[in-house]
C-alpha cells in the first residue's frame, strides 16, 4: 500500500521569489498526469496563466522605457549659456568701439534693450520665471530689427540654437505643452501573490489525488511527482539555508525560458 501523503506540508509553499516561483510552475507543469480530473487540470490552467502573468509583468519591467527628451534642468542650462554667449559677444564690441563705433553702438544699444544692466537675469530664478523672461526677449527681439541687426552682430548660429532651445524648455517644464506621465512602476507582488496562491492551489489538488485511494496506482504516482518540485525546492533552500553565508546569492533562473501548456 503506498502512504499517504502529508497534506500539511503543502499548505503553505516553499519560499521562493519573484524568479524562481516561475521554475517551481513549469517543473509542476511539466509534470502534470495528462489523465487528471477536471478539478486538477483547471488548478493547473490558472497557474499556468498567473506564471504568463508573472513573466509578462518580469519583460515589462525589463523593457527599456521611451527615451525621455533632456529633463528641464539641461534644457535650462543650454538656454543660460547661449544668453551668456550673446551676452558676451555684444560686449566684445566695445573693445573695437575706437575704430568700428558705429557697430560697438548697434551692440551696446542691443544689450541694453535684451540684458539690461538694471533689469533682472534672465538665467536666474526659477524655471518658469527663466522661459517667461526669455519668452518677453524674443519679443523684443522681434522689434524694431533687433533680431536681423543681432544675427548680423553675433551670427545665426546663437539664436537659432537659443530659439529651438526655448521650444524644448517650455515643452519639458509644461508651459507650451503637457508634460508625458511618468511610467507606472510594473507590479511584480500582484502577480507573484496571485501564482503562490494558485500554486498552492493546485498543490492541494495533487495531495488529494495523490490519497485518493480509487484512483489508479499511476494516476497517483503522477500526482506525487507533480508534487516533487515543491519538495525539491523546499530541500533546496534547507539546504542552501545550511550552507549559505549572507552575501552568497540564490542559484539564478531564468524568468524567459517558456511555460509548459497544461494537456
Amino acid at each position: 500500500m503506498v502512504a499517504r501523503i502529508d497534506g500539511s506540508l503543502y499548505v503553505r509553499m516553499p519560499r521562493v521569489n519573484a524568479f524562481s516561483v516561475l521554475s517551481l510552475a513549469r517543473g509542476m507543469l511539466i509534470a502534470m498526469p495528462r489523465a487528471a480530473p477536471g478539478g486538477v487540470k483547471h488548478a493547473a490552467k490558472q497557474m499556468r496563466s498567473d506564471a504568463v502573468a508573472l513573466q509578462n509583468a518580469h519583460l515589462a519591467a525589463r523593457r527599456p522605457a521611451t527615451t525621455p527628451a533632456r529633463t528641464s534642468r539641461e534644457v535650462d542650462n543650454e538656454a543660460d549659456a547661449l544668453h551668456g554667449a550673446l551676452k558676451r559677444r555684444l560686449g566684445d564690441y566695445l573693445a573695437v568701439a575706437s575704430r568700428q563705433p558705429e557697430l560697438a553702438a548697434q551692440a551696446a544699444t542691443l544689450a541694453e534693450a535684451l540684458y539690461p544692466a538694471g533689469g533682472p537675469d534672465i538665467t536666474k530664478g526659477d524655471l518658469p520665471t527663466q522661459w517667461q523672461r526669455t519668452e518677453v526677449w524674443f519679443a523684443l527681439l522681434a522689434d524694431e530689427g533687433r533680431e536681423a541687426t543681432l544675427r548680423a552682430l553675433t551670427g545665426d548660429a546663437f539664436i537659432d540654437a537659443l530659439r529651438a532651445t526655448h521650444v524644448e524648455y517650455g515643452e519639458a517644464i509644461g508651459t507650451t505643452k503637457p508634460r508625458p506621465e511618468e511610467p507606472a512602476k510594473v507590479d511584480l507582488a500582484g502577480p507573484l501573490a496571485a501564482l503562490l496562491a494558485s500554486t498552492q492551489d493546485l498543490a492541494l489538488q495533487l495531495v488529494a489525488m495523490a490519497n485518493d485511494g480509487s484512483a489508479s496506482d499511476e494516476l497517483r504516482a503522477a500526482a506525487r511527482a507533480a508534487l516533487r518540485p515543491i519538495d525539491d525546492l523546499r530541500d533546496a533552500n534547507a539546504r542552501r539555508t545550511a550552507r549559505r553565508t549572507p552575501a552568497e546569492p540564490e542559484e539564478p533562473v531564468d524568468p524567459d525560458a517558456p511555460i509548459p501548456d497544461v494537456t
